[in-house]
């Protein structure tokens, strides 16, 4: 059979792929153990820069060098696992605005809601205030490409771009029957990802969407705004649809419910090992900030990452009630390498989350305490009737123990 010259170029762009990952692979292998293995390690070098060689001379096509490197290195990161990739400049200069509170972006909020992502909030002053979009669209496509069974980090990935690019979007509107397209110019944003109001009975409300660097202070900002005029009787700290953040951040925001304690542990090995020697622990300062303020958390199959580490921490505990649905199950860190020459940098996955109890969430995610599913309205009514029901319980055991 003969073959066509697309497929002839796109098994060769594999092979060159799979030889330029084989050189990175072996020179990382190898650089630790150079001394036990010098012999392999030559022949293996040998064999590569022969078929290197024999590509370059013998290959009919064009071989750009920046794309089959760029290929190589993506190829290497996909045989690791779906977290660890190559960010192009823009990419990482997005991570970085966004850990510090800004990225770069249309002004929404989102949650995931019957396998789309549905908008919650509109920031003010933004390309999605002025193009009408409305709480309550669900995006159907974006850039072209289904948004339905899109996780959380995949459709951050399609809204990422560089300012003053385009972002198109397909929603689809309650009242509406057509879809409606728009296209977006991105923008830089600020937000504090954090919103918050008070509820009947003096029930707190807090919403996290993402845990950057200033996540732990704006959460204290808000808890003295909701005690301002008089103290609330309980919190519900909603973590539904957050992806993640730093891992300092969740840190910050557990530490301001417990008194001391273990928050978080990472280590390589993917079963918990007390003594393992790459295992760091990650623990609260003393006081609770919160007054033990009666909390309830609620996840979603959104919640991920950082805000899994918050929700296990709380619950191993027994410092809040976890109520909705089983979380994502990310319970792996990813570590931002320095920029490559070329100002790319990698992502890689380094080590495991436990919790203070040492369990893993990765692949399993968090299980609530109570398992509810219900429309926002409802779910916040019955967190709020929990919590209050929650103190009512408490001031009974107090004036019976007197």
């Amino acid at each position: 059979m003969t073959l066509k010259p697309l497929s002839l170029l796109n098994l060769l762009l594999s092979m060159i792929s799979g030889i330029l990952l084989g050189i990175v692979i072996f020179q990382w292998y190898y650089s630790g153990h150079i001394s036990r293995h010098i012999s392999g390690y030559s022949s293996t070098h040998a064999n590569i820069a022969a078929a290197l060689k024999q590509i370059d001379q013998h290959f009919v096509g064009e071989l750009d060098e920046k794309t089959l490197t760029n290929q190589a290195i993506n190829g290497m990161l996909a045989g690791l696992d779906e977290y660890s990739e190559l960010l192009d400049q823009q990419s990482y200069a997005n991570l970085v605005s966004h850990s510090q509170g800004e990225f770069v972006g249309i002004g929404v909020e989102i949650k995931l809601s019957n396998g789309f992502f549905t908008v919650v909030r509109v920031n003010r002053g933004t390309p999605a205030e002025s193009a009408g979009i409305a709480v309550g669209d669900t995006i159907r496509a974006i850039n072209g490409t289904s948004a339905k069974g899109m996780s959380a980090e995949q459709i951050s990935q399609q809204m990422q771009g560089a300012i003053g690019t385009n972002l198109a979007l397909l929603l689809k509107r309650e009242e509406q029957a057509e879809l409606i397209p728009m296209v977006l110019q991105r923008q830089l944003i600020t937000t504090t990802h954090i919103t918050h109001k008070r509820l009947a009975n003096d029930i707190g409300y807090v919403r996290i969407t993402n845990f950057d660097q200033n996540a732990g202070a704006n959460l204290l900002a808000s808890l003295a705004t909701l005690n301002k005029q008089r103290a609330t009787k309980g919190l519900i700290l909603d973590l539904r649809s957050n992806p993640g953040g730093i891992l300092r951040a969740c840190v910050d925001v557990a530490e301001i419910f417990l008194d001391g304690g273990l928050v978080v542990s990472t280590q390589r090995s993917s079963t918990f090992l007390a003594d393992d020697p790459s295992k760091v622990d990650y623990f609260a300062s003393t006081g609770d900030f919160s007054a033990e303020l009666p909390l309830a958390i609620l996840i979603n199959e959104g919640t991920a990452s950082a805000s899994e580490i918050v929700a296990g921490a709380m619950q191993d505990h027994g410092r809040a009630t976890i109520i909705g649905n089983t979380s994502f199950g990310k319970g792996t860190v990813q570590s931002l390498m320095p920029p490559l020459p070329d100002g790319q940098a990698l992502k890689i996955t380094t080590a495991y989350y436990y919790t203070p109890n040492g369990r893993s969430f990765h692949n399993a995610g968090i299980e609530p305490d109570i398992t509810f599913s219900a429309n926002e309205d409802e779910l916040l009514e019955f967190a709020a009737a929990h919590l209050l029901q929650e103190q009512s319980s408490s001031a009974v055991d107090i004036s019976v123990g007197e």
